[in-house]
């Protein structure tokens, strides 16, 4: 199971369990098959990550949260600008219009 888990990243770990089951079932299949004995299932059911990685992981949710939070903040601004000089350049048409009308 070390074998094929240090091949995967940590979020690979966690979204290829059924492989990693798989592989380790066959993995001991051909080793232990001279000896009589079959291996029907093998299953990873948990994964613990030391304390240090999880801490990562909490950091790193927590930065593509803040980023995601500065883009719809700079976006709805950046929409608020555009809208606020496509109401000024309607005001500049209409005053024009209204001086051609009095002329």
């Amino acid at each position: 199971m070390r074998s094929e888990i240090g091949k995967l990243t940590l979020d690979e770990t966690f979204e290829k369990r059924d492989d990693i089951n798989q592989k380790v079932v066959e993995t001991i299949k051909k080793e232990t098959a001279e000896w009589g004995i079959s291996l029907l299932r093998y299953e990873v059911r948990d994964i613990e990550p030391p304390n240090q990685i999880l801490n990562s992981m909490t950091l790193q949710a927590e930065a593509e949260r803040s980023k995601r939070a500065e883009i719809l903040t700079s976006e709805g601004t950046r929409q608020a600008d555009i809208n606020i000089a496509e109401a000024s350049r309607q005001a500049k048409i209409l005053e024009a219009e209204g001086h051609q009308q009095k002329q």
